[in-house]
């Protein structure tokens, strides 16, 4: 069985089976982002686009975390003469941003776009999308952390994690882990059937 969860929620279905390993589990801490996305008319912006996004530093002390030109890195993203960006705010220790209303977080998006981007333009399409808990944060240590936690699902026989919280969050480390996971698993019956 491969829990492919957040880790919190993977501690919730351990929790009966093995509280030791659902505690390690859920002790693993994630951080909350929103997601401003905004539309514009081409003909009034002012910026080329001629890349794909940018990111903040922290020490800058902006709202915006980031910023990606979706319409810029795909084809057919935005209607024709449209742009569509898509603004990034909150994250670790900055989670207190999506206590705010839909309303401030697009005019937080906006102040930084301004400021970074010297965007004046009205947006034509305004959407917010809230992510709790969506971002697992590798704090010092992860790696011997998930090697305990490893070494205590070897007491649950048959019984994997895979996502984000372990070994890599982007697309393609999921996607590694994934398949790492179904190698487990696939040795797991493997070692099973020989004993038979």
């Amino acid at each position: 069985m491969v829990l492919a969860t957040p880790a919190f929620g993977a501690a919730g279905l351990l929790e009966p089976l093995d509280a030791t390993v659902a505690g390690m589990l859920g002790a693993i801490p994630y951080a909350s982002t929103a997601t401003v996305t905004l539309g514009f008319r081409r003909a009034g912006f002012s910026h080329d686009l001629d890349g794909y996004g940018f990111v903040i530093p922290r020490i800058e002390g902006r709202a915006l975390l980031a910023s990606t030109w979706s319409s810029s890195k795909w084809d057919h993203r935005a209607p024709a003469g449209s742009v569509l960006i898509r603004a990034y705010l909150g994250g670790a220790g900055r989670e207190a941003a999506l206590e705010r209303s839909d309303r401030e977080l697009v005019e937080l998006a906006r102040a930084d776009l301004r400021h970074v981007m010297g965007v004046t333009e009205e947006p034509v399409m305004a959407r917010v999308f809230r992510w709790p808990r969506a971002m697992p944060q590798y704090l010092v240590g992860h790696l011997d952390r998930l090697a305990a936690i490893e070494e205590r699902l070897a007491r649950l026989p048959g019984v994997f994690v895979a996502g984000a919280a372990y070994r890599g969050v982007g697309i393609p480390d999921c996607i590694r882990d994934g398949l790492g996971s179904a190698e487990r698993v696939r040795a797991y019956f493997d070692k099973g059937s020989s004993r038979s």
